[in-house]
């Protein structure tokens, strides 16, 4: 972190509040030093799952005001901005956003101004094909016009602090339930063993009666719903049943193809998912490899797959890729979304819910 003066992180940080609701003002160290880490390593695990790692921050305190105990805790991101915002623009990450912020991306993207709204725009004129030009067909995806925008950038580091802020207040507000609805059971196993610690910490100090999330006296989390919180989740030494399907519609910038269709099963195919992870793949489609076989697609060195596909979530992380359907190929329409029924045939359980979905993202064009 660059070295700044105390105005300047109060102005241009996102502050985490955590409000102690004790008869005095004071809190003991050991209280202070545990729930801080807490968030601290909430934040790390929401990185480490969400942003591959990428994320460059720092965690600072500032001091109390006058007559209250009010821990003030500033996020400050100086890089990994593209994971962040990738994450966002991705279904599985809308999910997981929405979820622990109450606010969908559509929602995100007008609060954080325009602004930042100018920048995505000026990151598309950038790597939008000309409207005169009618060489490239190809159709441009808001996926790749992320890259476009430095990681580093200051607006886009004040962005990402305040979603990350969100999502970590989220994971220390929210009940129990609330929480395994989202999945977090699943997919943030690290963030609720640091969330259980948190509230191991406030169960400890007996002088903590609530805890809130805001500067105001307004303290959501009673002392008697504490020790259900510090309870860690349960861990299953084996799944029971395999993880249902998810199914959506990406595109994919493929990195390594194979078209051997019965090779692809031992070398699968390559590329960069919509969150600029690498994922590994194989296409089910028999129209596509129909195509293949006749030589009626347009192959060019680096190709661009828009498909429908199935995948597990598992740790978080999507697994065991399955393109049930190629849509375009290089920009050209090859055929229409498989319709639930015939998903369904395929899957024997599936969810819908993450499918392409029909409102404008963080990185539309508001005008």
């Amino acid at each position: 972190m660059t070295e700044s003066s105390l105005w300047e992180v109060e102005e241009l940080s996102s502050h985490l509040f955590i409000h102690f609701d004790v008869e005095d003002h004071f809190l003991k160290l050991d209280t202070f030093i545990q729930t801080a880490e807490s968030a601290r390593d909430i934040i790390t695990a929401l990185d480490e799952t969400f942003f591959q790692g990428s994320l460059k921050f720092d965690l600072i305190v500032l001091p109390p005001d006058d007559g209250s105990f009010l821990t003030k805790l500033v996020v400050w991101v100086s890089a990994g901005t593209t994971a962040v915002f990738a994450f966002l623009n991705s279904d599985v990450g809308a999910a997981y956003v929405e979820g622990l912020t109450g606010k969908s991306p559509v929602e995100w993207a007008q609060e954080l101004g325009q602004d930042h709204r100018e920048r995505v725009q000026e990151a598309y004129e950038m790597i939008e094909p000309s409207e005169d030009d009618p060489q490239d067909t190809s159709e441009p995806t808001h996926a790749y016009a992320i890259d476009a925008i430095p990681d580093s950038d200051p607006g886009a580091c004040r962005s990402s602090e305040k979603i990350i802020v969100a999502m970590t207040r989220g994971v220390l507000e929210k009940e129990n339930k609330e929480l395994s609805k989202i999945g977090m059971e699943v997919g943030l196993a690290k963030a609720l063993d640091a969330r259980s610690e948190f509230y191991v910490a406030c169960l400890n100090n007996r002088k903590v009666k609530r805890i809130g999330f805001t500067p105001d006296d307004d303290f959501p989390v009673p002392r008697g719903s504490f020790a259900e919180r510090a309870q860690k989740p349960a861990r299953k030494e084996k799944e029971e049943e395999p993880p249902e399907w998810t199914v959506a519609i990406e595109s994919i910038y493929v990195t390594s193809p194979n078209w051997d269709e019965e090779d692809q099963r031992a070398r699968q195919w390559k590329g960069k998912d919509q969150v600029r992870r690498d994922c590994y793949f194989v296409i089910e489609d028999a129209e596509f490899w129909r195509l293949v076989k006749r030589k009626e697609l347009h192959v060019e060195v680096l190709d661009i797959l828009k498909v429908q596909w199935a995948y597990q979530i598992s740790e978080g992380r999507p697994k065991n890729r399955r393109v049930l359907r190629v849509l375009e190929f290089n920009g050209d329409k090859l055929a229409d979304p498989l319709t639930p029924e015939a998903i369904g045939v395929t899957l024997e359980s599936y969810s819908t819910a993450n499918v392409q979905r029909s409102e404008p993202s963080l990185f539309d064009d508001w005008g």
